[in-house]
């Protein structure tokens, strides 16, 4: 991609604010495959991004808003982090390079390119269709990317197979060093937490079987079946229903 556009668009458009809710609703299967990069030695990602509004005043619901695009995602439960892509058109408060933090119920977009393939873009396929043939090309020129019809919007298939992987990695793991599944990570989360956030169900039961504590809590108070079901992994919020309270 060679440029990432800065986006302007009234809020109030409904075609645009449908597409901000589906792309917050599908958050969940985007932020899974860019949980699996990070098991990865060699990212199979060729890009992961996420677009949020920002304002130089977000107090000020009239103040001027840029859409604009934040790479090197993660998630920790409530807030999307990352590093701002653009270069800002008018705001001064933040400029490109810089970490940013956006609740996931600001977020208006997400894109997850692999093998070439386009995913996500709901915003983008909205102003898409409104484009003629030579702003179309010009535009798609812009991102360097191979956009389905704007008809549609594709979302990411579940990598059954890698998760396998890193459930069987973590078996080994285990096996070396047992008080592996006990270990803390940021904000006092655990190994279980993480997997039952990125909703890797084979992780998760592994970790289960082996002694993860499901009551365990973090730094927030949350245990890792409330962290499922931030993002409604329902088969991995059952599962740890399975191990919880009262469990013989």
């Amino acid at each position: 991609m060679s440029e990432s556009p800065v986006t302007y668009h009234k809020g109030d458009d409904p075609e645009l604010v449908k597409a901000m809710e589906r792309a917050r609703e599908t958050f969940a299967g985007f932020f899974n495959q860019v949980s699996l990069d990070f098991n990865r030695i060699v990212p199979a990602l060729e890009l992961a991004c996420v677009k949020a509004p920002f304002s130089d005043t977000p107090e000020d619901p009239q103040a001027p808003v840029e859409q604009m695009w934040i790479d090197e995602v993660t998630f920790d439960g409530f807030d999307v982090i990352g590093k701002l892509l653009n270069h800002p058109n008018h705001l001064e408060s933040v400029a490109a390079g810089d970490e940013v933090r956006v609740p996931l119920g600001r977020i208006s977009d997400w894109i997850l390119v692999q093998d070439g393939e386009v995913h996500g873009g709901h915003t983008i396929q909205v102003i898409r269709s409104r484009m003629g043939e030579t702003e179309l090309e010009a535009h798609d020129e812009a991102w360097g990317l191979a956009f389905e019809p704007p008809d549609t919007v594709l979302l990411p298939e579940r990598n059954e197979d890698f998760e396998g992987v890193i459930a069987s990695l973590i078996i080994d793991q285990i096996e070396k060093e047992p008080m592996a599944v006990h270990e803390v990570f940021d904000n006092g989360r655990t190994v279980l937490h993480l997997e039952a956030l990125y909703g890797r169900t084979p992780c998760v039961e592994v970790l289960l079987r082996n002694g993860a504590d499901p009551e365990a809590r973090c730094d927030r108070g949350l245990t890792a079946r409330e962290y499922a079901a931030l993002l409604g992994w329902e088969e991995v919020v059952a599962l740890l229903d399975e191990y919880g309270p009262g469990r013989e």
